[in-house]
């Protein structure tokens, strides 16, 4: 059995052998040229350090807050979900209008000089010149003219509006009367003190426009001077005396400026009309009254502004 089986491996083996020496056998291809040498190959650049991400600075640690019944929030019911992503809008173009509009604000007013007091008190000293038009019967020659002192007190309780008083003493004029060896001459004053009421139509830093009122009283005062011729026999004898005579109504009014030449003091020019209704009798048995007169009066006067503010 064994000799069988290697009977037929030989005859198989015979077979083959027969076989591949029946199959054609292809030429032997010609060798290939060497391949040309490739140039050197170049070092690929090292990758660049990954830089560490940097720390957040530490804070100190911020004491846990312990909610009170009142502050505590209400749970919430709504199911937890992840929050959105949110992109960042993109960044707007620089817009020139806050310049531009800055380039066209008005420039802010020039500050004054100074300030002015706010609630003044002013106190004024004037002298001024005084003028009589009317002539009085029973004299021969008259002066007219006369000088004017005043002080005023104003105080301002408006911007446009002011009150005070104001007291002057004026001089009327003189009267001269001649008859025989007989003569006189008799001076008038008046002293007066009225309420007054100033309103101004312009008022500025610097410039005043006022309109003026006064009402109240004046005391007329005459001094007089002459000689009496006592008879044939006797020379002229002279004398002198002097009487006031008891307050008499007196209004005027007018028109006015100041100009302040610093913060509190200033310069005013004044015209004023006053009309007087004084006595015409005997005055305290020493000459006659002038009787009732007109006066008008320019002065100049500087003054100080107390502030009340």
């Amino acid at each position: 059995m064994r000799l069988s089986w290697l009977g037929l491996s030989l005859l198989l083996f015979s077979a083959a052998k027969n076989a591949a020496a029946q199959v054609p056998v292809a030429p032997a291809a010609e060798p290939a040229p060497p391949p040309a040498a490739a140039p050197p190959a170049q070092p690929e650049p090292e990758p660049a350090p990954i830089p560490a991400p940097p720390t957040a600075p530490q804070s100190e640690p911020k004491p846990p807050v312990v909610p009170t019944p009142e502050s505590a929030p209400a749970p919430d019911k709504t199911p937890e979900t992840a929050p959105e992503k949110t992109t960042a809008p993109p960044p707007q173009p620089q817009s020139h209008a806050p310049e531009v509009a800055a380039q066209q604000t008005p420039s802010a007013p020039a500050a004054p000089r100074w300030i002015r007091a706010h609630s003044p008190l002013t106190l004024e000293g004037s002298l001024g010149l005084l003028l009589r038009p009317e002539s009085s019967a029973g004299f021969q020659d008259e002066a007219h003219a006369g000088t004017e002192l005043g002080l005023s007190l104003y105080m301002g309780f408006k911007r446009t509006l002011a009150a005070g008083i104001e007291i002057e003493r004026a001089s009327l004029g003189r009267g001269r009367s001649l008859s025989g060896l007989d003569s006189v001459s008799i001076d008038y004053s008046v002293s007066s003190a009225m309420l007054g009421l100033r309103a101004y139509p312009w008022r500025g830093d610097l410039f005043d426009v006022f309109v003026g009122l006064q009402v109240g009283a004046g005391i007329q005062a005459v001094s007089a001077a002459g000689t009496v011729h006592s008879g044939v026999l006797f020379p002229a004898s002279s004398y002198s005396c002097g009487a006031s005579d008891t307050p008499a109504f007196q209004i005027g009014g007018g028109i006015g400026a100041r100009f302040m030449f610093s913060p509190r003091w200033g310069v005013s020019a004044r015209i004023n009309g006053v009309g007087r209704r004084l006595t015409s009798d005997i005055v305290g048995d020493c000459a006659q009254g002038l009787g009732t007169a007109t006066t008008v009066s320019g002065s100049l006067g500087i003054g100080y502004d107390f502030d009340l503010d």
